[in-house]
This record gives structure tokens, sequence and C-alpha cells, in this order.
């Protein structure tokens, strides 16, 4: 039994069919039954140019030339044809001779596997960078997720005992921030909001807000939370700035998200061990005991260092008329001015009643003194909150590239300090 018409029939169906033209005027001689079907059944003498949109692109043919097989796309129909073709002379006259062969779906499912190499390069590429980050601070996660994900600002909250410490990166300048708010029902929701939605700044708390808008974002901004969770009770998420070109597509992507909760976990794990023998349980700061850690181990190697010696005016005047409340008050606004500029390069650390320090690695004169510009800035920022409480910080500051002794150079920022003090004194004041 001969099943060759059969054959031959669902092959034209399934993969194209065939257009014989006049090979002079492009008048159509023959369609078969699938070009009829996706062109017209009226077809036989039209022009080519006039019914097919892959037409124009045609190659040149000679009848030397063969079977010569090319690529189009029928923007109309949105098919895209691998197109076998040729000259051949019957009864004295030269036709062309087209054969399609409809592709599309082939094409669709390499555009699929091209997509999808793509993402796990770039998800393999990604994991590797943070997996040899895993030790490090999740300072180091912001930037890369910031890159990762195209977006300007990356913030990341976690929960010490009554208080949220927020870090936020900023893109545009590459700078960090740091903040301490209460934690109260309000504050809290931001462990608690949907994951994966458009967030706007009036679904936030007002102290939320407040903290967004100081680090450089306005009422029209939008953010999403990434992913959350809690580490034997401790309260975390990770947030993203939504810009235009954010890539909202990997953000849904699981595999990736898991990475980012493994690498902030293991981070947030680790520092628990340590928290509480290196901050100042008041202020969040480092303390004089982690200051005198780094001196011994990693501030004497450094390439340049720079210290900022500070301390704060006024606290007994204002625990003597306000109370300690007051002056407890005026040491955390104090130490929050400090902590909006430092990340892993820029620690800070409260030495003691209100004398503080901060010191810079590895940084040109240049950002030691943008550095102290930046500073300066938040403090008085800080000090437009209408609280009574106006902080007041002498500051000495010593630059200095290796080799350096720090000893000289603690005593000479000292004594930069106790000069600013002076200056910042009003006249009649005690000057301690």
């Amino acid at each position: 039994m001969d099943f060759s018409n059969e054959i031959i029939g669902l092959a034209d169906k399934r993969y194209g069919g065939c257009v014989i033209m006049e090979a002079e005027s492009s008048r159509i001689a023959y369609v078969d039954g699938l070009v009829k079907e996706r062109y017209g059944s009226d077809l036989v003498g039209s022009f080519g140019e006039d019914i097919f949109g892959w037409y124009e692109e045609r190659p040149k043919l000679t009848l030397e030339s063969g079977i010569v097989a090319w690529e189009s796309i029928d923007s109309a129909l949105k098919k895209y044809y691998r197109i076998e073709s040729s000259l051949f002379v019957k009864e004295e006259k030269t036709y062309q001779i087209h054969k399609l062969n409809d592709i599309t779906e082939y094409m669709e499912l390499n555009r699929d596997i091209t997509k999808y190499i793509s993402f796990f390069k770039k998800l393999s590429k990604f994991q590797a960078a943070v997996l040899e980050k895993l030790s490090n601070s999740y300072y180091e996660l912001l930037p890369m997720l910031a890159d990762y994900y195209v977006t300007n600002k990356v913030l990341f909250m976690i929960q010490h005992e009554g208080n949220i410490d927020i870090t936020t990166y900023s893109k545009i300048g590459k700078q960090f921030s740091n903040d301490r708010i209460d934690l109260n029902p309000g504050t809290g929701k931001v462990f608690t909001n949907p994951q994966q939605q458009d967030l706007s700044m009036s679904e936030f708390d007002e102290g939320i807000s407040n903290i967004f808008r100081m680090t450089g974002s306005n009422d029209n901004s939008v953010f999403r939370c990434l992913c959350q969770g809690d580490v034997s009770g401790q309260k975390y998420a990770l947030y993203l700035g939504i810009w235009p070109n954010t890539d909202l597509k990997s953000m849904q992507e699981s595999v990736v998200t898991n990475v980012i909760k493994l690498y902030l976990e293991n981070g947030i794990m680790r520092e628990n061990l340590i928290y509480e023998s290196e901050h100042d349980g008041m202020t969040g700061l480092y303390n004089k005991g982690k200051y005198l850690s780094m001196v011994s181990e990693v501030y004497p190697n450094l390439d340049s260092i720079a210290y900022f010696n500070f301390d704060v005016n006024n606290l007994k005047k204002l625990n003597d008329t306000m109370g300690h409340e007051a002056g407890d008050k005026l040491l955390i606004k104090a130490a929050d001015s400090m902590r909006k500029v430092t990340n892993n390069q820029v620690h800070a650390y409260r030495m003691g009643g209100d004398e503080y320090l901060m010191v810079a690695c590895n940084v040109t004169e240049a950002e030691a003194n943008k550095l102290m510009e930046r500073w300066e800035a938040e403090l008085a920022r800080l000090n437009t909150i209408d609280d009574g409480i106006n902080c007041v910080v002498a500051v000495g500051m010593v630059y200095e590239q290796k080799p350096y002794d720090l000893s000289a150079i603690s005593k000479k920022s000292d004594e930069l300090m106790y000069e600013d003090k002076k200056r910042k004194k009003k006249p009649g004041e005690e000057i301690r």
C-alpha cells in the first residue's frame, strides 16, 4: 500500500508549503494547501511581492546556483521560515520555486534556551561571588544586589532587641548609611510586609519613611521586600528600591533568593555570637574592647588611615538641667550621626561617656575630608528633629599614610578635637 501522499500531506501541513512563480514577473503559478490556508485560497495569478512578507528578502537565483537555503520572518503572520529556493525550466519557461519550512516553534524554543542559559550564567556568577564572601559582613552583599537587580537602593533591616538597625546602600555615590529606630507595632511591619509586592512610601510607618527620605528617597519612591526571615528570634528583611529598569523577573527567582537568605542568615548567626561583646549597649556602636582588638590586629597594617576623635559638648549641663534621660538621648543622637556614615571601611566606637572615635581604613585624604562633610551634614539633619536636644560634637581629624604611628595619630586627633571644642563653646561655658 502506497502512503506517500499522506506522508507528504502531513509534512506540508506541519512544516510549511510550496510556492511556484514565474521567474520574470513573479506571478504566482501554483500554491499548495498550507500556503492557501495561511495566505488565502485565491492566490494564483497574483504577484508574489503583494502576498508574501518574505519575498522581498529572497536571494538572487540562477539556474546554475541550484537550491539556495535562507531564512526570513513574515511579520504579519509572526512566522519564522527557513526557505529553500531554486529556478527550473518547464515548457521553455523559467519558474522560481520556494519551499517554506516553518521553524517558528524551534526558534521560540531556541530563544527560551538562550534566555535560560543566560539566566543560569548570571545566577552562577552571582552565587560564586556570594559564596566567596560568605564569611564577610553583609555590607559587601548590598552593592552586589544593587548590580544584580539593577536598582539604586538596597536596605537591610534587622532587629536588635528593642530597635531596628537599617543599613542602606545607595548605588549613586556608592554610599552606605546606617540608622537605628525604635521597634514598635508600626515600624515592625517591615518584617511582615508582603514579599514580591510593590509598596509605596505611604504604606510604611512614618519613622521608616523618614529614614527612606533621609537616604535620598522621595514620596514617589516604591520598594519591594525581596526576602524576610527569623534567625533565633531575630527578625530581618531585605528591601529593594524599584526603578523602571529594575530586573523584576530575577526578583522572582527563588533559587537566587535562597542564596541571599543563606548569606544573610549565616552572617546574622555569626555576628550574634560576637555582637554583645563588641558593641556598646546604649548606642549600638562598637565598644572600646573592639577598638583595642582592631588596634592590635588591623589598624597598624593599613595603607592609610584617618582618625576622627569626637567629644559631645554639654552632656553634664543637660544631665543637670533636663535629667539623665535627656543626656542619654544626646549621646544616642551623636552616635546616630556617626552610624549614618559607617560601613565595612569606616568603624565607629563609643570609647566611654561622651567620647567617640571613628576610624576610616584605606581611604584617600579627599575621601576622609568627604567623610567629615557627610558626618557634619548628618548631624545637622538629625538636629532638625524637634526633640529639644541640640547635639554639638567637637571633632579632630588626622589622616596619615603608611608608615604611621597610631599613638601619635590618636594624640594629635585629641588635640585637634580639644581646639574644636573651644571654638564651639559659647562664652562662659565650661570646657570639659
